[in-house]
């Protein structure tokens, strides 16, 4: 690598710096006297020139953007749409998994969502009312009733008329008793039919069960989603009829309807049992006594206002009804919650669904693919995607060479491919650490190369020498290394020929190589420098 040195030559040395002019002058005549016969002083003319400074470096051809793609769904690669090397435009699908369980979970999620809705949302209903506006009405109303009642309790006054109706009542009660008396019948044949169809009825609903057990055995799910047509014994496909999926469904409905239809008997026989037992468990008469029994208790009531207890029982009646009123309001509530949850899960079985689906997110170049169709694959990278384009550098130069590395410089590019073309670019990045490559500590930079023509784009990993320029200088007055006395750091002079003598001088210098330096003040072009004395011989 190029480095930058100020090689100072010469026997000119000064023990101290400053002095004033006439120090240097003095210095210079002295020089010139001493100087003997068999020496002679070397001299260089100040001239113009271009001077320009730099390091050199390797490098090799980087993606100006490269991403790794995976999908955000894992499943089984199904379509492989692209090839490494060829060309996408973002958007573009690129491959895609099986979306089966993706799809079958969004399915559920968005039933979840609908009936949350409904319990929720009234202008999602055709009835125009949500199960929740329904529940506070309910709760309302009970609870204006156990406001209402716990109110006529405690407001109560005798009604002449309610007294009256329960002397009537009362009156036909004990008409009916001593005409029940007059009466007695009683057989036990009706109970013990009803008891035989109680046992079928019953008997009935345990084989509906065990058909309706057997038809929706999760061991025969598999039937649901197999439309094949069901072959007869000995029968070639394809064979026409009915599909195992036709056939499930049939036997599920019918095992259903026999079932409700068992149960709906038993009920039937239960009542029926019921009603025969109490009418042979008590008589006419019996019957007769209790609704005196009824009547007398009611013209009681009639005549004398609610107990305590009552009005305890509607006191807590009402507290119950506000507490049920504000548990449907909770309830409310909670469901909006569960409706937002509802929502997320919808929105996450969607994005599961969607990354089932790899698409390419910007314009590039397919670099390289990792999976094949048939294979498993999670949520890892299986392909990246390259801009190639817009080809970059990666470039390594000597630590040493830092100075000379730095943002917007311009570097001129040789690739061992191309070895005729030599391509300008600049520097875009610096890297704010050292980088080490084979034991070495390096600085590493991105280089941007500027117009790139060819007709093919560079491949990545290309291999280039690079040179970072550090400084130009154009029609810079020019005078060799040697000529440079350095009085202080930083600080420099050089001797001048002027007639004959030497006369040290101050001088601005600019840049610097190996050879030449950049003289900004302090000399003109056609001087001349002395740049050291070398032996003649003589």
């Amino acid at each position: 690598m190029k480095r930058v040195y100020l090689w100072i030559v010469g026997i000119f040395t000064l023990a101290i710096a400053g002095g004033g002019a006439y120090y240097y002058q003095s210095i210079g005549s002295a020089a010139a006297e001493e100087t003997p016969a068999d020496q002679q002083i070397q001299t260089a003319v100040v001239r113009q020139g271009e001077l320009v400074v730099s390091a050199t470096g390797a490098g090799t051809t980087i993606p100006y953007q490269e991403i790794n793609l995976g999908f955000e769904t894992a499943g089984t690669l199904t379509t492989l749409n692209v090839g490494v090397g060829d060309t996408v435009t973002a958007g573009d699908v690129l491959a895609q998994v099986d979306d089966s369980a993706a799809q079958e979970s969004l399915l559920n999620a968005q039933l979840a969502l609908s009936k949350l809705m409904l319990q929720t949302n009234a202008d999602t209903t055709s009835a125009g009312i949500s199960f929740n506006d329904i529940s506070i009405a309910q709760a309302r109303l009970t609870l204006d009733q156990a406001q209402k009642t716990l109110d006529d309790l405690l407001n109560w006054e005798a009604d002449a008329d309610e007294i009256a109706v329960a002397e009537a009542n009362l009156n036909a009660a004990e008409a009916s008793v001593t005409s029940a008396q007059g009466q007695q019948s009683s057989t036990f044949y009706n109970v013990e039919i009803a008891g035989i169809n109680l046992e079928q009825a019953r008997q009935d609903v345990a084989n509906a069960q065990e058909t309706y057990d057997n038809a929706f055995d999760s061991a025969r799910d598999w039937e649901v989603f197999y439309n094949e047509p069901i072959c007869d014994p000995g029968e070639q496909e394809p064979c026409t009829g009915q599909t195992w999926a036709e056939r499930i469904e049939r036997d599920r409905d019918s095992a259903a309807s026999a079932l409700e239809r068992a149960q709906d008997n038993l009920v039937i026989a239960e009542i029926q049992y019921n009603q025969q037992a109490a009418g042979s468990a008590s008589s006419s008469v019996a019957s007769a006594q209790t609704s005196l029994l009824s009547a007398q208790l009611s013209l009681e009531e009639a005549m004398s206002g609610p107990t305590q207890d009552e009005i305890d029982a509607a006191e807590d009646a009402l507290r119950q009804a506000e507490l049920a009123y504000q548990q449907a309001m909770l309830n409310s509530e909670s469901s909006q919650i569960d409706l937002e949850q509802a929502q997320l899960n919808v929105d996450a079985a969607l994005a599961a669904v969607d990354g089932t689906t790899l698409t390419a997110p910007v314009d590039g170049t397919i670099l390289a693919i990792t999976a094949a169709i048939g294979e498993n694959v999670g949520t890892s990278p299986v392909m990246s995607i390259a801009d190639l384009q817009e080809p970059q550098l990666e470039i390594f130069l000597d630590e040493s060479d830092l100075n000379m590395v730095g943002l917007d410089f311009e570097v001129e590019v040789t690739f061992d491919a191309l070895p005729d073309d030599i391509f300008i670019g600049r520097i875009i990045q610096v890297d704010p650490a050292l980088t080490e490559q084979s034991g070495l500590n390096v600085v590493r930079a991105i280089v941007q190369l500027d117009d790139f023509a060819k007709p093919q784009t560079l491949p990545v990993g290309l291999n280039a020498t690079v040179e970072v320029i550090g400084g130009r200088a154009q029609n810079a007055l020019l005078v060799p290394v040697e000529a440079l006395r350095e009085l202080t750091p930083g600080n420099f002079s050089v001797f001048i020929m002027n007639s004959a003598e030497l006369e040290l001088r101050a001088v601005e210098v600019g840049l610097m190589d190996f050879t030449f330096a950049e003289i900004i003040s302090g000399l003109e072009a056609g001087d001349t420098v002395t740049t050291g004395i070398v032996e003649t011989g003589g």
